[in-house]
């Protein structure tokens, strides 16, 4: 990779609210981490094995990255956490990005939450994973977790419900 498309790629990425990026390339990569004050913390260039037949060009990175930044300023429209619809029965935590969704931190591990849970707020619920990005999924509400709407491994879409909290 040249120092001018690394570069770039550092440019873009602190354009963006992405908190990690890593681009391979058949005999190198490049993996950049923002640190808690907002700013790209490390770049390390890695050696990887040729497993991609194909890397992504340039402009493809910056219209992945342009279509995340989008995606992710849409999602933060409404606020920084899921959305809550107030119902009957209780809330329904949805869906803040679309992924895949994990009930468990890991396969060999517990479910974060199961029905018939007690959760406060900010208690995480699950994990949806976008683009290699495991996202955390807190509670916006104290309650019970009256049912999990989805299956672990499942693909959800922004807004899908997920949980209802009573």
């Amino acid at each position: 990779m040249r120092y001018e498309e690394i570069k770039q790629l550092i440019d873009l990425f602190e354009e963006t609210d992405l908190a990690e990026m890593e681009l391979t390339r058949e005999n190198d990569g490049l993996r950049l981490v923002r640190g808690n004050g907002g700013k790209a913390a490390s770049q390390q260039v890695l050696p990887v094995q040729p497993e991609i037949p194909e890397a992504p060009s340039l402009s493809d990175l910056q219209d992945i990255v342009a279509s995340v930044q989008n995606g992710a300023r849409e999602a933060m429209a409404g606020g920084s956490a899921p959305a809550v619809e107030a119902q009957e029965e209780g809330s329904v935590v949805t869906a803040p990005i679309v992924g895949t969704f994990y009930a468990k931190p890991a396969q060999d591990k517990d479910p974060f939450v199961k029905v018939g849970d007690t959760v406060a707020q900010g208690d995480t619920l699950c994990i949806i994973e976008a683009m290699k990005f495991m996202n955390e999924v807190p509670s916006t509400v104290g309650g019970t977790i009256k049912e999990v709407l989805v299956q672990d491994g499942d693909f959800v879409e922004f807004g899908q419900p997920l949980f209802r909290i009573g």
